[in-house]
């Protein structure tokens, strides 16, 4: 599924994340170091919006609680034992690509 008409690599910067809406679901894009990667925008502990926390080198913090997620892989970090949603990307011709059929 395409992120939609003019969304592709080049308004990802690498080190930043965006929030888009993918088949009508919200969805948490990050580029470390030039590899994509996706996940539900939903915190799994309490919900909240994980475009609302903070990327600091490849770890994603949420900025209700504190818990701490490596944006490659989507592991818990703190705690451990927790882990992101994770969607599958294919970036084709600069176009970055998110299927959420599988959610």
């Amino acid at each position: 599924m395409a992120l939609g008409p003019g969304r592709g690599e080049e308004e990802l910067w690498q080190g930043r994340k965006v929030r888009v809406e993918v088949g009508g679901k919200g969805s948490l894009l990050v580029n470390i170091a030039g590899a994509v990667c996706a996940y539900d925008d939903r915190c799994p502990h309490l919900g909240w919006p994980r475009s609302r926390g903070s990327l600091v080198g490849q770890e994603l913090t949420c900025g209700l609680h504190g818990w701490s997620y490596d944006a490659c892989t989507g592991r818990g970090v703190n705690p451990r034992g927790t882990a992101l949603h994770q969607y599958p990307v294919q970036v084709v011709n600069g176009a970055i690509l998110v299927d959420t059929d599988d959610a």
